[in-house]
């Protein structure tokens, strides 16, 4: 084989070719340094991937354990006790019906909110879909019908009304006969020139002002028996003179009560005998006696006609709204639908909707249930009996025979309710021993703690346990709201600006500001994301000064 002859080359300036050589390996070497650099250069910020996850929100206090007391039940408003079915001494289950109010009316207020949405659905379906001609023909008989269901509704009211106002003037009597048997007869052996304006008591008293108190409201309390004497007398059917003539009933009534209470008092100053002192005592409660049977009597004529008025306007008014929207979906479906009454309809919906949900709200608040497994120690509540918003009703004592009190801050209270789980560990058995508790007392007014606004609120335990002691401090974390399967993202991710909630996300490199609805903002940290962000999207969480 030929061997192949490469040219030879001289160098004639060796240290100048490789000057130049090692300039090119060091240009060489600072572009490889350059571009790596810019491969490898770290991200101006940081982030997350928003994704789906559980949010709880937790309030966490610290409590003292102490022995279990009564947990009070009462309602929220007042209404007549349908059923009890518990006695003291029973032992009731956790949500157990305890006291029940009737609810007829409410549930006739449901049927009717129920009845309203539904029909409110079926009107924006129609709006939707066009009317035909046998539909129009039945939304004029619908106005016609509710036209007629309005005036007899309004010739209820006026029936309803009349009828307590017929009830005044029998009333207003009584009232009378009652005070001037009162004032005029019971009281007649302790003064002198009674009916005058100088009226003098028979006997002497020790103490002069009661002396004088007496004497000076004998004069009003006769005044007042005159005053409802002329009233009863009149044969006015105004109802505004009927009505201010009851509300100047119960004004001669307390009077009279006033200068009966003082006369009461000024027969323990007085120069009797035990025996006369108690028999005039003895006419004086008897005459309270028939004051108070004619205050009652009043009020409650009066309660009943306020009462009459509120159920008459909200029955016109349920009425008319009817009629309202009777006529409204005759001229839709006569004229066709637009989008804005399309949007309006579906307003009515909502509103139907949200009414009837309210109602329902009513009705379970009209059930008192065991908050805790425990025993019954006080029982008011009689079937039959008007049951007064606030009052207790039953009381329980929880088995776990322990509970914690703890105070919570104005800030954190408003997320607690009654019933709320908690989780709480005992400094004596640390951390990994947890127990299992439940909110049943708030207290309605704060307490303050160096200088924080705070409310006291009480937690039992769900179950009996040995290990648990009085004295003991508690750590409890109160579950305030669980919501699953969320997006949610770090809540320092939320940027406020110009009053509106935004995110940083990013999409290939590119960096956009994003509008977002907050949801729950969870005790880790996290917040859901209830509108502007899917699962999947980059959420800047931190960006590096520049």
């Amino acid at each position: 084989m030929k061997k192949i002859k490469f040219p030879k080359f001289k160098i004639k300036n060796k240290k100048r070719f490789w000057l130049i050589f090692s300039g090119v390996i060091v240009v060489l070497a600072i572009a490889t340094a350059i571009i790596a650099g810019q491969i490898n250069k770290p991200l101006p910020y940081e982030f997350v991937v928003a994704t789906k996850q559980t949010v709880i929100q937790e309030v966490s206090v610290t409590g003292k354990v102490k022995p279990a007391q009564s947990v009070d039940l009462a309602f929220e408003r007042g209404g007549k006790i349908k059923s009890a079915p518990i006695q003291v001494g029973d032992l009731v289950q956790e949500d157990q019906t305890l006291v029940a109010l009737d609810t007829t009316e409410l549930q006739a207020q449901l049927a009717q909110a129920q009845a309203n949405l539904e029909s409110q659905q079926a009107q924006l379906i129609q709006l939707q879909n066009g009317a035909r001609p046998e539909e129009i023909n039945v939304s004029q008989t619908a106005v016609d019908n509710a036209q007629k269901s309005l005036i007899n509704v309004q010739n209820k009211a006026t029936s309803d009304l009349a009828n307590l106002y017929s009830d005044i003037k029998d009333t207003l009597n009584d009232a009378y006969v009652k005070a001037d048997d009162a004032v005029n007869k019971q009281t007649q052996e302790l003064f002198n020139n009674a009916n005058t304006n100088s009226p003098q008591i028979t006997f002497y008293c020790s103490n002069t002002q009661l002396t004088l108190d007496s004497q000076n409201k004998r004069v009003i309390a006769g005044n007042a028996v005159a005053d409802l004497k002329t009233k009863s007398n009149s044969n006015s059917a105004d109802p505004v003179f009927l009505e201010n003539s009851l509300s100047n009933a119960l004004d001669d009534l307390n009077k009279i009560n006033d200068f009966l209470n003082t006369l009461d008092n000024t027969l323990s100053y007085a120069s009797l005998t035990n025996t006369q002192i108690t028999t005039y005592k003895g006419y004086i409660n008897t005459g309270r006696t028939n004051i108070n049977t004619a205050l009652a009597s009043v009020n409650s004529l009066k309660q009943s006609i306020s009462s009459q008025k509120i159920t008459n306007q909200q029955n016109i008014t349920a009425s008319q709204n009817s009629l309202e929207s009777a006529q409204k979906d005759l001229l839709l479906k006569q004229a066709g639908a637009t989008d804005e009454q399309l949007q309006s309809q579906d307003a009515l919906v909502k509103a139907a909707k949200a009414n009837a949900n309210n109602i329902s709200a009513q009705i379970a608040k009209a059930i008192l249930k065991a908050p805790i497994t425990g025993v019954v120690t006080l029982q008011n509540a009689k079937p039959g009996e008007i049951a007064q918003a606030g009052a207790i009703m039953v009381s329980l004592i929880s088995q776990a025979e322990f509970e914690i009190e703890t105070n919570i801050p104005e800030v954190d209270v408003a997320k607690v309710q009654l019933g709320d789980n908690a989780t709480v560990t005992l400094d004596a058995y640390g951390s990994d021993t947890k127990f299992q508790a439940k909110v049943t007392k708030i207290d309605p007014s704060e307490t303050t703690l160096e200088g924080v606004a705070t409310y006291k609120t009480t937690l039992q335990f769900t179950q009996k346990d040995e290990r648990i002691k009085s004295g003991f401090t508690a750590n409890v974390d109160i579950l305030t709201a669980q919501k699953e399967n969320v997006i949610a993202v770090p809540y320092r991710a939320v940027i406020t600006k110009n009053g509106d909630k935004v995110v940083k996300v990013v999409n290939d490199g590119k960096i956009t500001e994003t509008p977002v609805v907050l949801g729950l903002r969870g005790s880790d940290g996290n917040v859901e994301i209830t509108q502007g962000i899917t699962e999947g999207d980059k959420v800047i969480t931190f960006e590096k000064s520049k």
